[in-house]
């Protein structure tokens, strides 16, 4: 198991842990320490840290203070600084009094009252102390929880989002490895020569990407000169400068909607025409890899439309496209 992996499992049993309250906020603060280490994560480390040794001393903690709910007065000039091990003992202490003094007490004599008097401040006392430390406690708690929730979304996403890419690049690398035994060779190469940055290689990297898109193309619908395909009612060239025109033809075959086909349509034109030579010195490094990732998804979804489908051309009277001129 990996540490997103971990993080997400230790995250994910720390809050349930704080919903059904099976843990004491000094637990709840150890735990969410392995879940900020294994995330690298610096605003719940920090904030943890804090609470761990306390505050005394520690300077710019006006933000963390707020967040563990630690102020004294109103004008937030004061706050309790001591470490939450400490507030929670005081908590429990104060608990432990107050059941003490509220078990069956009675006064009688001649002191009575004033012996009653007492006992109620020290009653009300321990329940300001309960109230003022277990306020500071459920506060800590609740701030872990909001942190460490969001961590929790952004692993789960994270995770999510890494089976996809995973999944959809087993695709494409299959697609692009039957469209063309020299394709994820050509892939490799834009990915050396996109390291380097240089003018020459995004140059060739771009050079690369196109020739990727004609070779593909030549394996799903080999250039037929002179010969005319009919997409969507309307004849296009077949020729091997008709590129595109093939593709489209191809994307048609498999049955995918219309509006998928125009948009992949598009897509790979606009990928095609900033690839061109004349574009090569306007594109830096940082264009040329996406560039190259919209290149590689792009085929990938097109190849995986229908792998292995049969093409059968049609003929008709031939017409320039608007593509290829």
């Amino acid at each position: 198991m990996g540490r997103s992996e971990e993080a997400l499992r230790v995250a994910e049993e720390l809050l349930t842990d704080i919903e059904l309250r099976r843990l004491a906020p000094t637990d709840v603060v150890l735990k969410a320490g392995r879940v900020a280490r294994l995330v690298g994560h610096d605003e719940l480390t920090a904030f943890l840290a804090l609470e761990q040794s306390g505050y005394a001393g520690q300077k710019q903690v006006a933000a963390w203070v707020t967040l563990a709910g630690r102020w004294i007065d109103d004008k937030q000039e004061k706050y309790y600084s001591a470490s939450l091990a400490t507030i929670y003992a005081q908590c429990e202490s104060s608990r432990l009094a107050l059941q003490t003094m509220q078990g069956g007490v009675s006064f009688s004599g001649e002191w009575a009252n004033v012996s009653s008097g007492r006992h109620y401040t020290a009653v009300n006392n321990s329940k300001s102390e309960l109230a003022r430390y277990s306020g500071i406690c459920q506060q800590v708690t609740a701030s872990v929880y909001q942190l460490v929730t969001t961590i929790y979304h952004e692993l789960l996403f994270s995770s999510l989002q890494a089976g996809l890419f995973a999944e959809t690049q087993r695709l494409v690398d299959g697609t692009l490895a039957e469209a063309s035994g020299t394709a994820l060779a050509k892939i490799e190469r834009v990915s050396d020569r996109l390291r380097d940055a240089d003018p020459e290689s995004i140059s060739q990297a771009l050079t690369t990407c196109r020739r990727l898109i004609d070779s593909c193309a030549n394996h799903v619908c080999p250039p037929q000169e002179g010969a005319t395909l009919t997409v969507d009612g309307q004849p296009l060239k077949a020729g091997a400068l008709a590129v595109l025109n093939r593709l489209q033809f191809f994307a048609q075959q498999t049955g995918a909607s219309k509006s998928r086909r125009d948009r992949l349509r598009r897509s790979l034109s606009d990928i095609y025409s900033r690839c061109s030579a004349g574009t090569h010195a306007d594109v830096d490094a940082g264009e040329a890899r996406f560039v190259f990732l919209q290149t590689y998804i792009t085929l990938g979804e097109l190849l995986s439309l229908s792998q292995g489908k049969q093409l059968e051309h049609s003929s008709a009277d031939a017409r320039p496209d608007e593509l290829d001129r």
